[in-house]
């Protein structure tokens, strides 16, 4: 199993370090306007609260304001980057893992090694986790020194905090593009799957959230990662991260056991 992940990590380390660079790019963008931002930001506030809730929700999260640092990273950065881009890119590289040999016609081969369906499964999706912690690592010090070089603040356990929380809420949705991959033949139908399901449940928690149907969108993982409770309030929540840890393994094992049963002589 874990000569499955080495091997499949390695191959995607250099993808990792280009998406790593990509969003590196997008940190420098985002916190390089945040000082012509705070000083209008009086006019982004109001702006803010003229928005539908349900755009509000999708675009800004829970952020009340733009003028804090805090508050611009959350309705900038995260809010898009981590809590829908990327849940979305995570759930589309793990669409293509399995879906991939199997469209290859190589997956016979790797059966024929010592090694169960479930291994290979297994082995495959642990290998997202080290390019996982290379984007989270690169992406938390380009962050936390930009904010220093405008000239601001932020506080350091908080900030780690965030890119900590999204490592389980990226893993759960990599999940999806898991049982995807091991659902389709065809990686392109297994990516589409997997990534359309993940934004299918992103925008079922928005347009739920606050109304008389908000239980419809406790199924979607972005209700349980909230980066600006973590960032602007401080708060982590013990409960959301163990939803997240249980949707991991849930998904792993759904995908292993399907594996183990599906027929793969045609």
């Amino acid at each position: 199993m874990f000569e499955i992940t080495s091997f499949e990590a390695g191959r995607r380390l250099r993808g990792s370090v280009l998406l790593a660079g990509a969003l590196v790019a997008l940190i420098a963008l985002t916190v390089g306007l945040f000082p012509s931002i705070q000083e209008t930001g009086a006019d982004f506030d109001a702006y803010l609260e003229s928005l539908p809730p349900e755009a509000r929700r999708a675009f800004v999260g829970n952020v009340t304001t733009l003028t804090t640092i805090e508050g611009y990273l959350v309705s900038q950065l995260y809010q898009f980057g981590w809590v829908l881009l990327l849940a979305i890119y995570y759930a589309y590289a793990a669409a293509g893992t399995v879906a991939g040999e199997v469209e290859r016609g190589t997956v016979g081969l790797t059966l024929s090694l010592p090694v169960s369906r479930t291994r290979v499964v297994v082995g495959k999706f642990l290998s997202l986790v080290p390019g996982l912690l290379v984007v989270n690592t690169i992406t938390f010090l380009a962050v936390y020194l930009g904010v220093a070089l405008v000239g601001e603040s932020i506080d350091v356990v908080d900030l780690l905090a965030v890119h900590a929380a999204s490592i389980p809420y990226l893993l759960a949705c990599a999940g999806v593009g898991l049982l995807a991959s091991v659902a389709f033949d065809a990686t392109r139908r297994a990516q589409t799957a997997g990534a359309g399901a993940v934004f299918g449940l992103f925008l079922l928690d928005t347009f739920t959230f606050d109304t008389d149907y908000e239980w419809l969108g406790d199924v979607a993982f972005s209700r349980y990662f909230d980066p600006g409770a973590i960032l602007v309030d401080g708060e982590i929540s013990a409960a959301d991260l163990s939803v997240l840890l249980v949707a991991v393994i849930v998904l792993l094992v759904a995908s292993s056991e399907y594996f183990e049963r599906r027929d793969l002589s045609g």
